[in-house]
């Protein structure tokens, strides 16, 4: 990405000052400070605009705020206007910088954060091949901002951003506290996931080892060696049985094809792959890279299956067929309600007072906990309505009957009678939801079926008999199947079993068609 400039004359502006003020103030207006800067608003307002067109901002001196829950944390504070200065620089450049991100860095991110994680992490365990998934590696570093270097921010910004006032501000910032990053400044949270930024595009393609003939030969040995000494099961042996040349080969293909299951949510790292000795070995590379060009200090890790305790982050462990809440968040939303249930506190004033962790716990397959502690699960009002003001895109089916296409697509190394559909009927209209470009709705195409129950094979008959079970319809936005319904065949031609694949294409990128 080429270095960007100018972005000064679009922040030193009254109206930009304007929306950082309202950004910062919003839902805060009850506070005293805020309240006393806004007494002045307009003036306040000039005062910063100039001081930063004039490259003359300081920041104020910080105050502490020392938290115990659920870790210790020392929580920066600055006074208002050190806040509307930083929100004014960031509402023109943090989009910018967001654009360089890998989209599965979260965290820090607008729209990226617990839950979208949450929702990448159950999509990547839910419905890629188990086997691409069953080992994981978690890696987090030791007080991830306190052991920000300097210098190193500040090169990384400047390989992004060419414009000289607005790096003189931001390492005005960064040189207001004394050792990295404070917790609880804009700017900070930004800063902080540039600053792995580098290691994220790094890592998914294994560091290059493939683009390296000695670092290959070095880690291919490795492999092999790691292999030997780690084989403990039947299905271990047999792949050792294969030869030297087998697991070179398998190897040179990790390595080529890179990290398809990577993720980082601020300074913690999932990782997921097929095999254990490779995983350990990008682990190492990891790790080097972090230690030699960020500076920073990785806690314990270790490769295990994910079905042996799941991966614990966010609040929730993570499996490959469900999620589950954190012991201790599950054990404080328990106590919370036996509290309250000892003081005598109605059953509406208890979801009330403990909204936040049922919220929380929500999102978890918690439905039989929710029930123990005799709190509804019952769906609000506006979501009924919601819910019966929508139709079926099929007469005479009901909006239960929807699925998701990913959990009908047939991925790489699935059986085809697994994922055997019967087409019944399809339809091609706009999408309520995607948009292209300028603003015109995409295309999607509806699908009706029938799912697979079983296949019965007969003596002297070559083809099976499908039994079909119940009928669905899905949803698809695939440019492939949108052609292949309007080009390929038509409803004359249904019902007609088939399968819908997913394939990828020479740029890497997944479609769907039907097979």
């Amino acid at each position: 990405m080429k270095r960007k400039g100018y972005f000064s004359k679009h922040i030193a502006t009254k109206k930009n000052f304007e929306d950082a003020f309202n950004g910062y103030a919003d839902q805060k207006h009850s506070r005293k400070d805020i309240q006393e800067f806004e007494k002045d608003l307009e003036d306040n307002l000039l005062s910063l605009l100039r001081a930063y067109d004039a490259g003359t901002w300081q920041t104020s001196p910080y105050e502490y705020k020392f938290i115990d829950n659920p870790k210790p944390r020392k929580i920066s504070k600055l006074k208002p206007a050190d806040h509307v200065i930083q929100w004014a620089a960031s509402l023109q450049y943090e989009p910018y910088m967001i654009s360089s991100l890998y989209w599965k860095s979260c965290s820090c991110v607008p729209g990226k954060g617990t839950h979208y994680f949450v929702k990448i992490e159950k999509k990547d365990l839910y419905y890629a091949p188990q086997k691409e998934t069953y080992y994981f590696v978690q890696l987090d570093m030791h007080h991830y901002f306190l052991h920000i270097y300097h210098p190193l921010m500040k090169e990384k910004l400047e390989r992004k951003i060419k414009d000289p006032k607005l790096l003189s501000f931001l390492f005005e910032i960064i040189d207001s506290f004394l050792q990295g990053l404070p917790l609880g400044i804009k700017i900070s949270q930004l800063n902080a996931n540039m600053y792995l930024s580098a290691f994220d595009w790094k890592a998914i393609k294994c560091f290059g080892i493939s683009e390296d003939t000695d670092k290959m030969n070095y880690w291919r040995d490795r492999y092999v060696t790691d292999k030997l000494l780690t084989c403990r099961t039947g299905e271990q042996a047999a792949e050792l049985s294969r030869g030297v040349q087998f697991l070179n080969r398998q190897f040179d293909r990790f390595a080529k094809q890179g990290l398809k299951h990577y993720a980082r949510f601020a300074d913690n790292i999932i990782i997921m792959h097929q095999d254990k000795a490779f995983l350990r070995i990008i682990s190492e590379l990891a790790i080097m890279y972090l230690t030699r060009d960020c500076l920073l200090t990785v806690n314990g890790w270790n490769v295990r299956p994910v079905h042996a305790g799941g991966i614990d982050v966010c609040g929730y462990v993570f499996f490959h067929d469900h999620l589950r809440l954190r012991k201790r968040n599950k054990q404080s939303l328990c106590r919370q309600v036996a509290k309250l249930k000892k003081k005598g506190y109605s059953k509406r004033d208890i979801q009330l007072k403990c909204a936040s962790r049922i919220g929380f716990a929500m999102h978890a397959d918690t439905r039989n906990l929710l029930k123990k502690l005799d709190i509804d699960m019952e769906k609000r009002l506006g979501k009924v309505i919601t819910n019966r003001r929508k139709k079926a895109p099929f007469e005479g089916m009901a909006v239960e009957q929807k699925k998701l296409i990913e959990e009908i697509v047939c991925l790489k190394d699935e059986d085809e009678e697994k994922k055997l559909i019967r087409l019944l009927d399809y339809k091609i209209d706009d999408s309520i939801i995607e948009k292209n470009e300028d603003g015109s709705p995409k295309q999607r195409i509806a699908i009706r079926y029938n799912v697979i129950d079983h296949v019965e094979h007969q003596e002297g008959e070559e083809d099976p008999i499908y039994i079909w079970g119940s009928e669905y319809y899905s949803f698809s936005g695939s440019k492939v199947m949108i052609d292949q319904a309007e080009t390929d065949f038509s409803k004359k031609d249904l019902p007609s079993p088939t399968v819908i694949r997913e394939f990828t294409n020479k740029q890497k990128k997944k479609f769907y068609k039907f097979t």
